[in-house]
């Protein structure tokens, strides 16, 4: 796991594929308590017999889906968490995100504009062209970036942030992301899928200093 920033507030981690971003309940391994891990070994040192009586405060701001990777905030404290999951509610973050699609889009530039619900499971979202029952706005702003033989990289600036946005939105205009195959897209990898989230600009909150954080993705 690499560390892209750390202070006395944050913690910002480059993601792997496979990792949840929050630990919850599930038993599968999350960026949350690995980065945990790590914090608990960097204030214990070498000491023995004492990881379960310390435990340091870290929460994950906001979301990645376990199969992308990227830039992940986590806050070290409840005040942080809470000042920075405001800047996400009132989309003040600049979120860009890259994604390797199994097809090139209609357009090499655009807007997609839809609305989107969750399914009955709750785990797949569902796109729709024109507002229906239970379902919100969503946008996401797209570019091609170069052609990879019949697949194409894009850059994907999300307005929104609802579930599964960009790899819903992806998939409703025929360029499902390599390795989503819960929307259409070839198996590539086991819980991984093309999609990075890359930059991640913000202002730190006690600072108000202007925070740009890129993760590379390999």
């Amino acid at each position: 796991m690499q560390i892209l920033f750390e202070d006395h507030d944050l913690l910002i981690i480059n993601k792997p594929s496979g990792l949840s971003s929050e630990s919850g309940t599930a038993r599968h391994p999350s960026a949350e308590r690995e980065a945990l891990e790590l914090l608990r070994q960097k204030v214990l040192g070498n000491v023995e017999g004492m990881s379960m009586k310390i435990s340091p405060y870290l929460r994950a701001v906001h979301r990645l889906d376990r199969a992308s990777s990227g830039v992940l905030i986590l806050a070290k404290s409840k005040a942080m968490l809470t000042a920075l999951m405001n800047q996400f509610e009132h989309r003040e973050v600049e979120k860009t995100y890259q994604a390797l699609v199994e097809k090139v889009p209609p357009a090499e530039s655009g807007l997609l504009s839809h609305w989107l619900k969750r399914d009955e499971t709750g785990k797949r979202a569902l796109v729709f062209d024109r507002a229906a029952p239970d379902s919100q706005p969503c946008e996401s702003e797209y570019k091609l970036v170069e052609m990879k033989g019949e697949q194409a990289l894009l850059e994907i600036r999300p307005r929104t942030g609802r579930f599964h946005q960009i790899r819903a939105q992806l998939a409703h205009i025929g360029s499902p992301i390599v390795g989503d195959v819960l929307y259409g897209g070839q198996f590539w990898r086991e819980h991984e899928i093309k999609l990075h989230a890359q930059r991640l600009a913000f202002k730190h909150p006690r600072t108000d200093a202007p925070m740009v954080m890129e993760a590379p993705w390999e």
